[in-house]
């Protein structure tokens, strides 16, 4: 269910980026301080609570942020449990779904896919070559704990890119960051 949110609300908020203006800088705790994406403004920022059942354990917070450079558009989720709920295991093969219905492409082919440690935090990614479309984009799941952040990056296929340098360059204020 929660793959269904991210993409419904990752969707609405890439099809608001992709008719807006220029771009104004947005508070936002979400950032990029190195990698392709390095300095780029929040856009399109959003601040969610959801009280989780059992409510004495607290809340789901939830902060997004999209980022455009050129041609190349980020997408970052943040997510925290409230009280001793932990996320279970994530992977990235619903983001890749995603991602692909995101931009209308008729399919994707994995070109990459690992795991490894990323800032502290357990990272599972993937590229992909989407189909029908000139995309190359990265999704990627980091997850410690109670966090869990979410995201992608999409560029046309000439522009190269690697998904492990967008991760490395997210920088979530006092949580994570190079």
């Amino acid at each position: 269910m929660f793959d269904r949110v991210l993409r419904y609300a990752a969707a609405a908020v890439l099809a608001m980026a992709a008719v807006s203006g220029p771009a104004l800088a947005e508070d936002s705790p979400i950032s990029f301080v190195s990698g392709p994406l390095k300095g780029v403004a929040a856009q399109n920022v959003k601040h969610e609570e959801k009280t989780l059942p059992h409510s004495a354990f607290g809340a789901m917070r939830t902060d997004t942020a999209v980022f455009k450079s050129g041609a190349m558009i980020g997408y970052v989720d943040w997510s925290r449990l409230g009280g001793h709920y932990r996320w279970q295991d994530e992977d990235a093969s619903a983001l890749s779904d995603s991602v692909k219905e995101i931009f209308h492409a008729t399919g994707f082919t994995i070109l990459e896919s690992d795991q490894a440690t990323v800032n502290g935090y357990l990272a599972r990614y993937r590229k992909i070559s989407l189909a029908g479309v000139d995309r190359r984009c990265g999704v990627f799941t980091l997850t410690r704990r109670n966090h869990m952040v979410q995201g992608f990056a999409c560029a046309p296929s000439a522009q190269a890119f690697r998904v492990q340098d967008v991760m490395q360059g997210i920088s979530i204020d006092g949580v994570i960051g190079p």
